[in-house]
């Protein structure tokens, strides 16, 4: 399932449009993958990118990082010391001597994306995803939906989670 499919189906049950929302409910997708802690879904994945200014962008389909290395040496680095993961990418410790273009392997567990690199979510996490999608968006929009709504979301987004291990 795409996420495109995710988001047509939370904007259809929340009734709001498509391409106001569509890259704010792609965020909270991601989120909500990010966060998931199961392993039997995801696979091991490993890639090769070019640090520039002691950056490196993460993969789309990034959920948990197992270790970084530099591609020349083999060496690892040391989280929390050597880098930081912020929003999207890896940022390393200026003290590290790299220059841009140096290659960085990446070693993550991600789940599966074709052939164009976009990401394919599991069947059984659409509904997960829609309550979590329907949980933030009614929250930012309660007066409309009412707290009601917004903690039946809550719990729907949390049983599925635990269905979903």
């Amino acid at each position: 399932m795409k996420i495109q499919d995710v988001i047509a189906s939370a904007c259809e049950e929340l009734n709001c449009s498509y391409e106001a929302n569509a890259l704010w409910f792609e965020v909270l997708i991601n989120q909500a993958v990010r966060s998931h802690k199961t392993s039997n879904k995801f696979q091991v994945k490993t890639v090769e990118e070019k640090a520039m200014d002691f950056k490196v962008q993460l993969p789309k389909d990034f959920s948990k990082l197992i270790n970084v290395f530099l591609c020349s040496a083999g060496e690892i680095y040391c989280p929390d010391i050597d880098f930081t993961i912020q929003n999207d990418c890896i940022v390393f410790d200026s003290n590290l001597g790299m220059s841009d273009g140096t290659k960085i392997g990446i070693k993550y567990l991600g789940l599966k994306t074709d052939d164009e690199g976009t990401l394919i979510l599991p069947d059984d996490w659409e509904r997960m995803l829609v309550a979590y999608i329907g949980w933030k968006y009614s929250r930012r929009y309660a007066r409309e939906f009412g707290v009601a709504i917004m903690q039946n979301y809550q719990r729907e987004y949390q049983t599925q989670k635990l269905a979903n291990v």
